[in-house]
């Protein structure tokens, strides 16, 4: 087992891109994401955080949306290129930070998702931030984040749900849907937690018990 320290997740994709990459596209973005299409907009820009071999931004991108896929795993990053797929712009980012957004218009749905369980509490915080800012103001935010398995590297990090919320509050953040699924590739141990939150004053009654 690798330590915390040691542990890199683009180093560990880079590695495992290849086998990884028709695993991951085996299955459709509406059947990963089956809570969201009553979430996305019909029309405008998408950011997609931790993009991987580009299935859910290809499939965003089929519903007329320009996507931004962001991916630091360079050898995922050529097997999303190399589909040449319209409507999406690649870039090398990452979160926390996403330094390449400083200046740039807002975004009317981000996805990240099977991201935010590779960062410590303090990054997670700062992902929220980043995340919040870059939200346009009516826009929606959807979350996917399971807990670590036995035998995975240590940097990978348990959210408890109470955590995830106040993290989210802190960032202005209000959540307006929740529901858990099972894993699309057939894990039976992975148990996913999918959000959605967007930019109001109001919490719904999930962060208000947290």
């Amino acid at each position: 087992m690798e330590s915390e320290r040691s542990f890199d997740s683009v180093t560990y994709y880079d590695r495992l891109a290849a086998d990884l990459a028709p695993r991951y596209d085996a299955v459709t973005f509406d059947v990963v994401h089956p809570n969201l299409s009553e979430h996305l907009p019909t029309e405008g820009r998408v950011l997609d955080i931790g993009s991987g071999s580009g299935r859910d931004a290809r499939g965003l991108a089929a519903r007329g949306l320009q996507v931004t896929a962001v991916e630091p795993s360079l050898a995922f990053r050529h097997i999303g290129e190399a589909n040449r797929f319209s409507g999406i712009t690649w870039i090398d980012d990452r979160l926390p930070k996403l330094a390449h957004f400083d200046s740039v218009p807002p975004f009317d749905f981000i996805l990240c998702s099977a991201v935010l369980m590779l960062f410590d509490l303090e990054d997670l915080r700062e992902s929220f931030r980043t995340m919040a800012r870059l939200l346009a103001p009516y826009g929606r935010l959807a979350v996917d984040i399971r807990d670590p398995m036995p035998g995975e590297p240590m940097g990978i990090h348990a959210h408890p749900e109470a955590q995830i919320l106040k993290v989210a509050a802190g960032a202005r953040l209000a959540c307006i849907d929740y529901a858990e699924r099972n894993d699309a590739l057939g894990r039976p141990e992975y148990l996913w937690r999918s959000y959605v939150f967007s930019q109001q004053t109001l919490p719904c009654d999930r962060v208000r018990e947290a």
